[in-house]
């Protein structure tokens, strides 16, 4: 039981809470908070980070994702561990720029090992709050004792305009660092974060748990845009996917190799370079290439694609060609599986042969494909083709419906 799907959604909840938090209180008098406040609060955060009581925060207090799992805590220790992380993220996170390889080789020896490579993620984790750290540890001595996590409230005097020894919401609102203060004053509505982050991850799991059970059934693939009812006319699909070889096949040679569907540099290239239509051609091609060509069954290992040499190591150029190289893998393999004479190219025939059955599956005879029948259909490609088919069908619908208002 990870707890990343919470956490990915800890900003969204966190300012929509606050919205809530600033609706609820506006008409009400601004609250005003002293220094004494100010230090009780940072006190209570930092006594939650500081787990072995010393009144200093180490890297391995903070850096709590490199545990194993988190399979053996209860709700209640995983919304105390959500709101350590909440609290990690809002003062030790940091978005200076780093040298991913070099945080990766962490012998130094200009190489990247398979070990070294796996554990990337969170050796950059680490190191991204050994930054945040050096940023509150200003008597460098790699540890961040009580003053120097409370160190900024030495500008409270600054912060009170007026002088009157407290801070008003609009006073508050005017500090360059708002977002750590916000977390000390609101905490009871961090909290309660916490808890809307843990509840919402059981009730996620018990939703895809249920989701899963369901999806044993035939239906599980079945188009979004089946919803409306409408059938997919087998003559018309077959058109559709003759049109999208087309799109494919830049260089019309009535085939589709690999250098036309490896299209992201020149799609880089062309926000710049293309005018409009052109783009707009790019694009299309692009989305269809995503699509068709980048779904993957198999478990693609990263480590061994990417080491282009095969001499066990990553370099730095290996490394900074990562994503490109597997990318290109993957639009190779399912290129592979298209080509069935194996010519290095796909044809027409190759390209539509899925569909050559689709009869089959209009069991009534009538040439389309309903909703019904669509059940039935297992291939990945043929739901793709007639989601395409479809959608292409309802913005026609639509445009021709606009003219006629």
């Amino acid at each position: 039981m990870k707890l990343a799907p919470v956490l990915a959604l800890s900003t969204l909840i966190f300012l929509s809470t606050n919205v809530l938090l600033a609706q609820q209180t506006s008409d009400e008098q601004s609250p005003e908070f002293t220094l004494n406040q100010l230090e009780t609060a940072i006190n209570n955060v930092f006594e939650m980070l500081d787990a072995d009581e010393n009144r200093s925060i180490t890297i391995d207090e903070i850096d709590l994702l490199r545990e194993e799992s988190d399979e053996s805590l209860n709700r209640d220790e995983l919304i105390s561990r959500s709101r350590r992380l909440g609290l990690i993220g809002h003062y030790f996170g940091t978005d200076e720029e780093i040298d991913r390889f070099e945080v990766g080789d962490t012998n130094g020896d200009g190489s990247m090992t398979q070990e070294e490579f796996d554990n990337l993620p969170a050796n950059i984790r680490t190191h991204r709050l050994k930054l945040g750290m050096q940023a509150l540890d200003t008597n460098k001595n790699g540890n961040v004792e009580a003053d120097e996590f409370a160190a900024h409230l030495g500008d409270f005097d600054e912060w009170d305009s007026d002088g009157d020894g407290t801070l008003s919401r609009k006073e508050i609102a005017e500090i360059s660092e708002f977002h750590r203060i916000q977390v000390e004053l609101y905490r009871p509505m961090f909290e309660r974060r916490s808890v809307i982050e843990v509840e919402y991850f059981f009730a996620e799991q018990e939703r895809r748990a249920a989701a899963a059970e369901k999806d044993k059934t035939p239906s599980r693939r079945l188009p979004p845009i089946f919803a409306s009812g409408s059938a997919a006319n087998i003559d018309e699909l077959r058109e559709a996917s003759k049109n999208t070889f087309e799109l494919l096949d830049a260089n019309n040679s009535g085939s589709i190799t690999l250098d036309e569907i490896d299209i992201a540099n020149e799609l880089i290239d062309g926000e710049e370079k293309l005018p409009p239509e052109k783009l707009s051609e790019l694009r299309r091609r692009s989305e269809v290439i995503s699509y068709t060509f980048l779904n993957v069954t198999e478990k693609i290992d990263n480590f061994e694609v990417a080491d282009t040499n095969h001499n066990g190591t990553l370099s730095e150029t290996e490394f900074d060609l990562l994503s490109t190289t597997v990318r290109t893998h993957i639009l190779q393999l399912n290129l592979d599986e298209f080509d069935q004479d194996n010519n290095g190219s796909i044809q027409l025939s190759e390209f539509s042969s899925h569909l050559d059955n689709i009869e089959e599956f209009d069991s009534d005879g009538d040439g389309a494909i309903s909703p019904e029948e669509m059940r039935d259909v297992e291939d990945f490609r043929t739901n793709m083709d007639v989601h395409v088919y479809q959608s292409e069908a309802f913005g026609k619908a639509e445009e021709v419906q606009s003219q006629v208002q």
